[in-house]
């Protein structure tokens, strides 16, 4: 994580937003935050990925994240990877009861879902989504990609199950840099009113510093006058008018009214750009010299994935 520090502190002084720009691509079908609007000043969404614990119970930090959630009056939305939650349903219950509230991550990270034929990624998609249904009595109203990466297909399934999929506008690899004070430093002066913050779940040995990191936003999210709350709160704080919907197209009118090709990749370290073309042979040539190493989409004038 050395080089995507300075990274995210150039970005992060620009007000530049990286983790925002697939929204060039992904349109309408992805929720990054509910700001610029008056009903949710005050309020942030904060989400924790890769929950609950990969490791056993004796590395489980789940009792300290509550604990410390529960001292903020904080509540949250863990994406939960539900290889992850076998032997902690007794912490999802309790998670539950003190009103946080579950999204699906797929069932375990470091899988590439993005590359995965359609049927086998919608069978993946359910089997966490049968977890969190056996957990809370209810299907999951979110999602967020594994590594934020996210394709029109990946849309279709995501929406047949009646899910709306989630990024955010605060995230600094958190899981990655293992600076608490940076970790908590950059989100906080990321966040705003209506913002969606992206953290990781700490567990002992395993991205622990997250954990004081957690803290450190917590008391700076106090200090701003922001209360964390769940996707669904800030979501139905922005509701009726301006709630997004999960029915609307992958890509956004920005892509669409560019009159050609757009050929956008996926870097590590959640960095991503986009390049638009006249002619789908110009787009190709370029498509063709790109990295092996990162994740591209090839979009036509319609804004569908080619």
């Amino acid at each position: 994580g050395v080089h995507a520090e300075p990274l995210h502190s150039l970005t992060t002084t620009l007000n530049l937003r990286p983790v925002t720009w697939p929204g060039l691509v992904y349109g309408n079908s992805t929720v990054f935050h509910f700001a610029n609007r008056p009903e949710t000043q005050g309020h942030v969404a904060l989400t924790i990925d890769d929950g609950l614990c990969r490791s056993g119970q004796e590395r489980s930090l789940i009792p300290e994240v509550r604990r410390l959630l529960q001292e903020h009056g904080a509540s949250a939305t863990f994406f939960l990877c539900s290889d992850y939650v076998h032997g902690f349903e007794e912490d999802a219950q309790k998670l539950l009861e003190e009103n946080h509230e579950f999204g699906n991550h797929c069932p375990c990270d470091g899988v590439d879902y993005f590359s995965m034929p359609v049927a086998e990624f919608e069978q993946e998609l359910l089997k966490t989504s049968k977890k969190i249904e056996e957990l809370s009595g209810a299907a999951p109203r979110w999602f967020r990609a594994p590594q934020g990466k996210f394709s029109g297909s990946m849309h279709g399934v995501v929406s047949k199950y009646g899910m709306q999929h989630a990024l955010g506008d605060c995230y600094c690899d958190d899981w990655a840099i293992e600076d608490s004070d940076w970790v908590a430093g950059t989100l906080l002066q990321q966040v705003r009113g209506g913002s969606v913050l992206i953290l990781h779940m700490p567990e002992r040995g395993f991205r622990e510093h997250i954990l004081k990191a957690l803290e450190l936003l917590l008391i700076g999210l106090k200090q701003k006058g922001l209360r964390a709350v769940t996707l669904s709160k800030l979501s139905h704080l922005a509701a009726p008018t301006t709630a997004p919907t999960a029915a609307a197209p992958l890509a956004s009118s920005r892509t669409s009214n560019a009159g050609g090709y757009a050929v956008v990749t996926h870097h590590d370290f959640g960095t991503v750009d986009g390049q638009f073309f006249q002619t789908k042979e110009e787009a190709l040539a370029h498509w063709r010299g790109l990295s092996l190493f990162s994740a591209h989409m090839l979009l036509g004038p319609d804004g569908s994935e080619l």
